[in-house]
Order: structure tokens, then C-alpha cells, then sequence
């Protein structure tokens, strides 16, 4: 009797293979499609190499369910990568706990996770510490004391904690001013930065409206006064919007968020936002260098033509300070190229970069060799 359900199950188990093929299965019911995902795609951006440095998209202060953001870290991490960032800093209040979880998904992503958190002094500056290590254990976070014998920790204690731990710290919406706490921060080192732009304050948090936008420019003048890298952050706590983000843009020797921080420590950062490009003079004119050629040609009639080439992802205005040329800025589009008429351009020509600011006041100006290109 074994035997012979032995042999009838043996004989099922063969047959069974062949109900799943398409001659026995034809009116068999279809099984369930799992849903279709959209594709995501991730915006180029590319600018060319700047010297020896590569340069990078970067976004240095967000929130996630960690604090008071509505993301999960891995959503962070997706969203940042869906807009073309390729360093970021997720900077919670008080904690980094979303680093650890937001890691893996950032590392197979490509996506540079610098690790940080949001602090600061009672009621007055915040804080965004970058490049703390593991060992580091924020105390009284947003509450630090502004003088010793307090009940909370008296915030120079507090900011040498984070330089011992190898962290930069970075003056968020400058709301309050330029106070002793940051003074002293910028006098020892361990404040190397400042936003000039924070994309979710709007009008609030004592911005100014300047540059048909409402930011920071006083933070610009700082960094000018006291070497001090320039950010432009999202401060993002809900989802992304449609329009463009701030951007932080850096010229890392080494694509690691060891290379980020050097960036920041050797102010090698320019802020981008609504348009325009804020920075020091010097990474702002080697930027423009590396990322525009000029030259003057003429055609078969010996007309003179001036191409002016953008091989980078801003769009920029440029002022032509040339006899031959028009008065009103050229645009340029995003790796676009211009022909404007010129007849007789001179060994050199000078070009003030309208949308591109070293300080509140002053447009960027390059001059450009042109002898070599007719």
C-alpha cells in the first residue's frame, strides 16, 4: 500500500511542471502583476574641473523624523539624490542618529554623507556641526550657557568638544547678529562658515530682502571680513518643492567626505541660489575661468564675431566691457553658447558677471585673453 502512494505521488510530482506551461495553462487565471515603480532619474549638472578640484553639489543642513523633519533618513538620502546633489549632511537637532540608517542607502547611491547635527546657544545662534565623530555626545543641544557656572554647558566648552572630535561648525541663518559666541567660535577656528542662504526661513528669521530674494547678505560680508566659507542650505524639513533648491557648491580634491571638509576648511565653497553665485573672489573668478571660453573669429567677409561658450550648468549675465559690443548682459544659457558681433576687440576683454557676487555690492569681473583665439 506505501508503495502504491509512493508511486501515485512520485507520478503527480512529475506532472506538475507541465500544468505551468503555456498549453495547459492558457485558461489558467494570469497571476498578479506587482506594480510598476517610475523610473527615477537623477538631473547632470556637471561643471568642468576647476584646477585640481572637481566640483560638487552639496546641501549641509536637514531634518529628518529624528527631529523635526517629516523624512526618513533613506528618504533624505533618495530626495537628495533625485535633485543632483552629491554631498549632503543630515543635521538634526541635538542628534545624529539618522546617519547610521541613512549610510547604506547613501553609499550605493554614490551620494557622499557627511555626518552633523544642529545645536547651539539658548534662544540666540544655531549651530550645524559637520565631521563629528562617533565619539562625540552632543550635550544640551540649543541650550549651551553663555557664561561658565551655569546649569547648562557654556558653549566655548562646548564648541572645543566638536573641534577635538574633528567637527567644522557652520553658523545657520545668522538671525541673531554677529555676537561674542560667534566671535570666539570664528577666533579659534571652529566656526569656518556661514550661511548666506537658508532655504526654508522665507521671510522670517531676520532675513533681508536684497537681490530680488530674501536671504542673508550680511553673511557675505562676514566671510569676506573673516575668511569664512559661504553656504547656501536647504534647511529642508518637509518634502523638497518644485523649484530650485540652494546649493552649496565645493572643489574637493577627493571625492570622500574627507574631501568635502578639506573644501570647507580651505573655503574652497561658492553659494548658488536663485540665480546667482555667491563666494569669495578668488573660487568665483576660478570657477568663471574654467567654465567659460571666449574667443573672437571672424568670418569670410572679415566681420568679427566673439563666442562666448558656458560649459557649466549656471546660467550666467555677462556685462561685455568692449566698445564693440552691446551695453546691455548677455545671457548665457546652462552649456549654451553665445555669438555676439565685435569687429575690433582688443587683446583682452573684460566681463562683469551681473548674477555673480563677491559681496552685497560688488559683481565678479574677469578679464579674458583673446589674442590666441582670433
Amino acid at each position: 500500500m506505501i508503495r502504491k502512494y509512493a508511486t501515485a505521488l512520485l507520478a503527480l510530482m512529475a506532472f506538475l511542471p507541465l500544468l505551468a506551461s503555456p498549453s495547459w495553462a492558457a485558461d489558467a487565471a494570469a497571476p498578479e502583476k506587482p506594480e510598476l515603480q517610475p523610473a527615477l532619474e537623477r538631473p547632470m549638472h556637471a561643471f568642468p574641473r576647476v584646477g585640481g578640484f572637481e566640483v560638487l553639489w552639496g546641501d549641509f543642513h536637514i531634518h529628518t523624523i529624528h527631529s523635526d523633519g517629516k523624512l526618513t533618513p533613506a528618504e533624505r538620502v533618495l530626495e537628495a539624490w533625485r535633485y543632483g546633489y552629491d554631498a549632503i549632511a543630515i543635521t538634526d537637532h541635538g542628534n545624529y542618529k539618522a546617519y547610521k540608517e541613512a549610510l547604506p542607502l547613501a553609499k550605493t547611491l554614490g551620494l557622499i554623507l557627511i555626518r552633523g547635527l544642529e545645536t547651539g546657544v539658548a534662544n540666540k545662534e544655531h549651530f550645524v556641526a559637520l565631521g563629528v565623530s562617533e565619539d562625540y555626545e552632543p550635550r544640551n543641544p540649543h541650550r549651551w550657557a553663555e557664561s561658565q557656572g551655569q546649569e547648562q554647558v557654556f558653549y566655548q566648552e562646548e564648541l572645543r568638544r566638536i573641534a577635538e572630535d574633528g567637527g567644522v561648525v557652520i553658523y545657520a541663518h545668522p538671525h541673531v547678529g554677529l555676537r561674542e559666541p560667534t566671535l570666539w567660535g570664528i577666533g579659534q577656528g571652529i566656526i569656518q562658515g556661514v550661511e548666506v542662504k537658508n532655504g526654508v526661513v522665507g521671510r522670517g528669521w531676520n532675513t533681508a530682502e536684497t537681490h530680488g530674494t530674501w536671504c542673508y547678505p550680511w553673511g557675505l560680508e562676514w566671510a569676506k571680513e573673516h575668511n569664512l566659507a559661504v553656504f547656501a542650505n536647504s534647511d529642508a524639513h518637509g518634502r523638497r518643492g518644485e523649484n530650485a533648491e540652494p546649493v552649496t557648491l565645493l572643489f574637493v580634491k577627493k571625492r570622500s567626505d574627507k574631501g568635502v571638509l578639506d573644501a570647507i576648511r580651505g573655503r574652497r565653497t561658492i553659494a548658488w541660489f536663485d540665480g546667482m553665485l555667491w563666494g569669495g573672489e578668488k573660487v568665483l573668478a576660478d570657477l568663471i575661468r574654467s567654465s567659460i571660453g571666449v574667443r573672437h573669429t571672424r568670418d569670410e567677409s572679415g566681420g568679427g564675431w566673439l563666442r562666448l561658450e558656458n560649459r557649466g550648468p549656471v546660467a550666467l549675465k555677462a556685462a561685455l566691457q568692449a566698445e564693440c559690443v552691446p551695453k546691455e548682459a548677455v545671457e548665457i544659457g546652462p552649456y549654451a553658447e553665445v555669438l555676439v558681433r565685435c569687429d575690433d576687440l582688443k587683446d583682452t576683454l573684460a566681463i562683469r558677471w551681473e548674477n555673480i557676487w563677491t559681496s552685497p555690492k560688488d559683481n565678479l569681473v574677469t578679464t579674458h585673453d583673446c589674442r590666441s583665439a582670433r
